[in-house]
């Protein structure tokens, strides 16, 4: 009895494998997202967009830990990098301005490269979008918590 259960579940196993080959075109799935935890650097500022709806762009310092030693046995000092971060939506904006510079943040935000081309014979340049989609406190700054 167990092997007609096996032998009827075996083309849909084979059809499930066809159907998860490789394909060049982009799925609704796919997306790229990073998660940063890092200090906010300065208080976030609100923006208004061309068609008059309010954004905020806030940026978040996050540590580069040295790279593997140098053929002098010596690792580099580490490094910072700075990420400019945009909040859309007036739940982003009212939540966002109510967070202090220093606090620490842990943010998951979509990440989108445009390339834009040049003008004139420039060559063409490429521009970064991170665009917010959650964050949480982490720490806030000393002056901050609570009980100081």
């Amino acid at each position: 009895m167990l092997s007609a259960i096996r032998s009827s579940l075996a083309p849909r196993q084979a059809v499930n494998m066809a159907a998860r080959s490789f394909s060049t075109t982009p799925s609704a799935s796919d997306f790229a997202r990073m998660q940063l935890l890092g200090r906010l650097v300065a208080d976030p500022e609100v923006r208004t967009t061309r068609s008059g709806k309010e954004y905020v762009r806030y940026t978040l310092a996050t540590n580069d830990p040295a790279g593997p030693p140098g053929e002098d046995g010596e690792r580099g000092p580490d490094t910072s990098s700075f990420h400019s971060i945009f909040g859309f939506g007036e739940q982003a904006v009212q939540r966002l301005t109510a967070i202090p510079k220093g606090t620490l943040m842990q943010v998951e935000a979509d990440f989108r490269i445009q390339r834009n081309p040049g003008e004139d014979g420039s060559p063409a340049s490429s521009s970064y979008l991170v665009q917010h989609r959650s964050c949480h406190v982490v720490l806030k700054p000393k002056g901050e918590r609570e009980g100081q």
